[in-house]
């Protein structure tokens, strides 16, 4: 189960609560390349009165594909389908790790982002929007 929220109050408020399944599969040796395939598919918890047609742009399946290595680079990128097939989005993320610099003691990465598409956010999830991000992450 996943819950996502906006952490607004009021008006702007929004929330949404998903189960899914996603199988991984992974192609390779540990420590060496490595390719998986995460396929995804999703319903709708709880009430949507405030993203009644949210189903048209975040839609009911997705699917994430990444290349690299456990200590190197590492490129996925993960589309997701709406309802109407002319919607959807496309998120590839970049990251290296960098538990190098803190003895192996702390998994920190450095992590690039674009997003495509629509859904992004669950405020203006039907509106089609690109972004980019630098920054770090925990986990890729």
């Amino acid at each position: 189960m996943q819950h996502e929220s906006n952490g607004k109050d009021g008006a702007g408020s929004r929330s949404l609560n998903v189960i899914y399944v996603q199988p991984t599969f992974v192609i390779g040796k540990a420590g060496g390349l490595q390719l998986s395939l995460a396929p995804r598919t999703w319903a709708y918890l709880g009430s949507l009165d405030d993203n009644r047609d949210i189903a048209k742009f975040r839609g009911y399946v997705g699917l994430r594909a990444s290349a690299g290595w456990a200590d190197d680079w590492q490129l996925s990128a993960t589309g997701r389908a709406g309802d109407a097939w002319d919607r959807g989005s496309l998120r590839l993320d970049l990251t290296y790790p960098l538990m190098q610099w803190f003895s192996g003691n702390l998994a920190l990465y450095l992590h690039l982002q674009y997003f495509w598409g629509y859904g992004e956010t669950l405020l203006r999830y039907n509106d089609r929007s690109s972004s980019f991000r630098a920054g770090f992450s925990l986990f890729r």
